[in-house]
Order: C-alpha cells, then structure tokens, then sequence
C-alpha cells in the first residue's frame, strides 16, 4: 500500500493522482448533496461574446467527437472520469514496472495512455447508454420534454449543439438540443422543444416568444 501512494505521488504520477482525486470528490459531493456541475455549462459564457463559436468548420469535427463518446447521452463528467482513472490505471503501472515514475520518461506515457484511455472509454461506457436513456441526471423515469420550454444555457444552432435548462416542479433538468430552424439561439433566451432527434440523442427547439 505504501509503495502504491509513493508511486502515485511520484512526479510523472502527480498530475493524474490529483485529477483522481478531484474526480472522486465531485462524484461523492453529486452522490451526497445532488449537486450537479456540466462542463458544457462553461460554453455559454464563451458564446455570450461572440456568438458564431461553434459554427464553423471545426463543428463537424466536434460533433462527430461528441457522438463517438456518448456525449450527450451520458453525462460528460462520467465520461471524463472513465478517462482520468484509466490513464491513472495506465501510468502509475506503467511507471511502476520500468521505473520511470520520478524521471522524465515517465510523462511521456501520457500520449499512449490518453489514446488507451479514451478506446477503453468507448468500451466501457457503452453500456450505461441505453440504461441512462431511460433515467433523467437523478435516475427518476424518463421525462416527455416535448412541448416544454426552458431556457438555453449553451448557444444552440441547426448545426450546434448546446444545452437548455428546464424547469421540471421544483427540479431543473438540462437536456442536449438544436435549433429547429435557421435561427441561432443565443445563451438566456427561452425556447420550446418541438422534437427528439430520430436517434434520441438530442431535442429540437425553437425560439420562444412569451
């Protein structure tokens, strides 16, 4: 145990250790409190200043990175969890055997164990697809969305994905959405849900006018 946490606090083992530890910290404030941070809640305040981010070549890319991640079906967190404790599984074994955790070398297991991490990552959460597709974030039974509005916290776009907040009793639920039409729906603004993506991964919208 004690040659684990030498290891795992060793310079090349350091970064990976305390992004761990992070991560175990968020799930256990989520687990006891409900608490619940997105990290594509960030893109709003980025859009609010220029609000063509998103939309340009790099959005095909960018989706298609999404999609093969599950992102969108599953929360992004989980899946940034998958990949951090792989990588730590990676290094701190890797370092251990060639014993390289105190020297240089050791950071150049990164790269490899980044890409490992993220085939892993594909693997691993493929399961937990279907099974959160019929759970909203705080495992209750699926909520029909359709007809609803809320208010958009991510800039969404026909071809930009963002995310609207919900208003659901005294819950706020986030779903994943696009625009409708042609009309680039900025951070704040409200909107209704007209539709659900034919592969369920997504809701269309359009601006709202109360």
């Amino acid at each position: 145990m004690e040659r684990l946490i030498e290891i795992s606090f060793a310079p090349a083992n350091f970064i990976l250790t305390l992004l761990g530890i992070i991560m175990l910290i968020y799930w256990l404030v989520v687990i006891f409190t409900g608490f619940d941070f997105e990290v594509a809640d960030l893109d709003a305040e980025a859009d609010l200043s220029n609000p063509e981010v998103g939309v340009a070549e790099g959005q095909g890319f960018w989706n298609a990175f999404m999609e093969f991640f599950y992102i969108g079906e599953l929360p992004v967190m989980f899946i940034i969890s998958i990949v951090v404790f792989t990588m730590w599984l990676i290094n701190v074994n890797v370092t251990a055997v060639f014993g390289i955790s105190d020297s240089l070398l050791g950071f150049l297991v990164y790269i490899p164990g980044l890409v490992v991490s993220m085939l892993v990552t594909k693997v691993v959460a493929r399961p937990f697809v279907k099974l959160y597709g019929h759970f909203n974030h705080k495992g209750e039974v699926a909520i029909d969305f359709i007809g609803k509005t809320g208010r958009v916290v991510s800039p969404i776009g026909k071809n930009k994905i963002g995310q609207i907040e919900i208003q659901i009793e005294s819950d706020v639920v986030k779903v994943y959405a696009k625009s409708i039409d042609e009309d680039f729906i900025k951070f704040n603004e409200t909107v209704i849900i007209l539709e659900e993506s034919s592969d369920k991964k997504y809701f269309l919208a359009q601006k709202y006018q109360l």
